[in-house]
């Protein structure tokens, strides 16, 4: 059967865990509190851990100064700043909500967002404020009054300057008493690739869990020194910080991810733990051999062919993918002591607090080897979408959460993902899964990174079109239509093979930059056939 069992380090993991996140905090600072915390060093900015709990605590009481109160929604629209992780922190200590927005907003993207999540207050980066100033449908309960802004001068009297909150007396260092561990904390919002964004409610135990087995499936190593090269507004940088903090380890964040400087920030710094981001991958080789051995122990998610085991040779380093989604956290990881699970492409077992099933249409479980749709269930998962009955009433089934996600079970125990039930190609009838196609063709030497979109065709109902971005090295001349048309034919049945090839020189990336962001690449365009090889009637259109 695919329903899990509970994992045995629950209840071990349980004992040890914080009821909330100020609680969390506190626990971190009296362990070490002359530790460094946090080093923006594009910014210059470093703090200890007694520093940011005094600083948490100032921002706190300034937010209660001016009105904010448990249950209230503050949206923050910050880069990688020192502020995020004061604010975000500051938000939970008064049992508010923060509701995280990307900063590359439009003002039509924050009419959206900020009605939806019905937000009071909004603390914007001087950046942000064209976005804010250009929406339309700002509403009453957002006044002037209530916008705080991070950096320079606030382009209007009424606003209010971030620099005030921190001048604020502190709150009383022990955590307030009305604020629990199933409160909502904040909200995050889907990506939106079918229909609009929706909140994602999340509350003070997602986080700590979704922390806690981030630390647990490193296998005993206990992080030290850790790279944030994400954007905190986004569940993957936000988690990983909250693990570093768990762990009493020192966070690096740059202003900008950039490539090229990434080894050199790892060597700068003595990192022995981070995401590996998929496009250094393509150019590790092109550093000296000692740069970046002080890693230890790196997540590589989104990674295809023989990336990882290039990436653990390169460095002597133990990497490993795991599967989360905003919506249900931490699922499944795969085990250090399982090197098979990792070389085969597996994406885990089971993570703590979780179990998983794997079903059909019906609902009813399949047997090992067979794809269906994963369910999850288990403590931390999200409240549900916030004002969103419909979504939620189709998302549960009972406890079970309905990923949309497609996978199976093999004999060995690991879980291995399909592709997403909307992310299908269906072509005369026959489905085929987008994620399977594009991790063939990463696996073709000279291939960087690849993405396959459907391609409206009146006589199979959509065909495949796949686009793929080559190495820095190789033109078209050096793989060419016809050497990744013979690869897909050796390794993909027939059907599955694209019609459609196109060449591109850099993908758009979605806001974790480890994805393809498959809308910004094909919307716009009236006619996905242009400009692309066509192998059935071998001409480019």
């Amino acid at each position: 059967m695919s329903k899990s069992t509970i994992h045995p380090a629950d209840d071990d993991l349980n004992a040890k865990l914080p009821h909330t996140i100020p609680q969390m905090l506190r626990d971190r600072v009296s362990e070490t509190p002359d530790r460094d915390a946090f080093v923006f060093f594009d910014d210059g900015v470093t703090v200890t851990y007694a520093e940011l709990d005094e600083q948490v605590r100032r921002v706190a009481g300034g937010l209660l100064e001016m009105g904010v109160r448990k249950g209230t929604h503050v949206a923050m629209m910050l880069p990688n700043v020192i502020e995020f992780p004061v604010t975000w922190l500051a938000i939970a200590w008064i049992g508010a909500v923060s509701i995280q927005l990307n900063p590359k907003f439009t003002g039509g993207e924050l009419d959206y967002a900020l009605n939806d999540a019905d937000v009071d207050f909004l603390v914007i980066d001087e950046t942000c404020v064209p976005s804010l100033n250009a929406m339309e449908q700002r509403m009453e309960r957002l006044p002037d009054v209530n916008i705080i802004v991070r950096g320079g001068e606030p382009s209007c009297d009424a606003h209010t300057r971030w620099s005030k909150l921190l001048n604020a007396a502190a709150l009383p260092q022990e955590p307030r008493a009305e604020v629990s561990a199933h409160d909502v904390m904040s909200i995050l919002f889907t990506s939106g690739t079918t229909g609009f964004p929706k909140g994602c409610m999340l509350d003070h135990r997602y986080w700590l869990q979704l922390c806690a087995s981030a630390v647990f499936c490193q296998g005993g190593h206990k992080p030290r020194n850790v790279l944030v090269y994400e954007p905190m507004f986004y569940i993957q940088g936000n988690g990983i910080f909250l693990g570093a903090l768990l762990s009493n380890a020192t966070v690096y964040c740059p202003g900008q991810p950039s490539v090229s400087k990434f080894l050199p920030w790892v060597q700068r710094y003595s990192i022995d733990y981070c995401a590996f981001p998929v496009p250094a991958v393509h150019v590790m080789d092109e550093y000296p051999p000692e740069m970046g051995e002080s890693l230890k122990w790196v997540h590589a998610w989104y990674f295809h062919g023989d990336w990882l085991e290039r990436v653990e040779q390169r460095f002597g380093v133990v990497g490993r993918d795991s599967y989360a989604m905003t919506e249900n956290g931490f699922c499944l990881y795969v085990p250090v002591d399982r090197p098979d699970l990792a070389a085969s492409g597996s994406v885990g077992v089971p993570a703590p607090w979780r179990e998983i099933r794997i079903v059909d249409d019906n609902g009813e479980d399949v047997p090992d080897g067979e794809v269906g749709e994963a369910w999850t269930a288990g403590p931390g998962h999200m409240h549900g979408y916030y004002r969103k009955t419909a979504a939620n009433r189709e998302s549960f089934r009972g406890r079970w959460f309905r990923t949309g996600d497609l996978m199976r079970r093999d004999a060995d125990g690991g879980y291995y993902l399909v592709g997403r039930m909307k992310d299908m190609i269906k072509r005369s009838g026959e489905n085929i899964s987008a994620a399977e196609v594009e991790d063939c063709l990463c696996k073709l030497d000279g291939v960087a990174m690849a993405a396959v979109v459907p391609v409206p065709d009146p006589a199979r109902g959509e065909e495949v079109k796949a686009y793929v971005q080559l190495t820095a090295e190789l033109t078209l001349k050096e793989i060419t239509p016809q050497d990744i048309f013979a690869h897909c034919t050796e390794h993909l049945a027939g059907f599955k093979i694209p019609r459609y090839l196109g060449y591109t020189e850099t993908f758009p990336l979605t806001a974790s930059n480890d994805k393809v962001a498959k809308t910004q690449l094909v919307e716009g365009k009236e006619d996905l056939r242009l400009g692309a090889y066509d192998r059935v009637d071998r001409i480019w259109r």
